[in-house]
């Protein structure tokens, strides 16, 4: 389960979960101006965030706004950098 915690502000210490858009599907993009890339399957997500991609997560997908997420701060997959794979954890 990927997830973030936000770390400033008011909302500090909670947690973010990927935004599942209303067309099902999760948004990736690399850095804040560049167009961003839907991804329907949870699991081809990993494979984005070793690549540099960001993320857009949310508490929750009904009501609040998605932010874009670094791949450094989110948890629960691992970037093997000198075998250059992942696995979700």
């Amino acid at each position: 389960m990927l997830f973030a915690t936000v770390t400033r502000g008011k909302r500090t210490g909670t947690r973010l979960v990927p935004h599942r858009f209303k067309d099902n599907r999760y948004h990736v993009q690399l850095g804040k101006t560049g167009p961003f890339i839907p991804v329907t399957d949870y699991r081809d997500i990993p494979s984005y965030l070793a690549n540099g991609y960001s993320l857009q997560m949310s508490e929750n997908s009904d009501k609040s706004a998605p932010s874009l997420i670094r791949p450094s701060s989110i948890r629960g997959w691992i970037f093997a950098s000198q075998a250059g794979i992942y696995r979700g954890i």
